[in-house]
């Protein structure tokens, strides 16, 4: 897997961007990722504060390195299955509040990437961009995703 965070990307309109790291990736500066999507989570209570359960692999976290006002972050997502997928995308801030970039639920074409973009609030830097992809519909669906962010 190349690792595209050592080199500045150069789309056609001129801008430079950035590819971010996944957060929890199997290697300190992975770009991408892919993942298949698990079964719904459960959580099972136990006596006391804690609980017990399976987690779903539903969201992908992003960290925004360096952590500077990009003028846009852009998903790309890569279907490698038919089927219909529920996808949401999310700039994350350091207040905990979220913005949603994106949320549809379609049939996508396999093999056929496609970019979300997302503008930051003007007065706020994103730390974070989430992907979402998951609810039973998505179940064993394979996807690869990345993230950018362009000055």
């Amino acid at each position: 897997m190349t690792n595209l965070l050592a080199f500045n990307i150069k789309p056609s309109n001129g801008a430079t961007c950035t590819a971010f790291p996944v957060v929890g990736g199997e290697t300190k500066d992975e770009t991408e990722v892919t993942k298949t999507v698990s079964q719904p989570g459960l959580s099972i209570p136990v006596i006391g504060p804690a609980s017990v359960g399976v987690n779903n692999n539903w969201n992908t976290d992003f960290s925004i390195i360096p952590l500077k006002q990009y003028k846009q972050y852009i998903i790309t997502f890569l279907p490698k299955d038919e089927g219909e997928y529920k996808v949401r995308g999310y700039l994350k801030y350091n207040d905990n509040t979220a913005d949603e970039i994106y949320n549809e639920n379609k049939t996508f074409t396999p093999g056929e990437p496609i970019e979300i973009k997302g503008v930051p609030k003007a007065d706020n830097i994103p730390i974070q961009v989430n992907l979402f992809v998951g609810d039973p519909i998505s179940m064993g669906k394979t996807y690869t995703v990345s993230v950018k962010g362009c000055i």
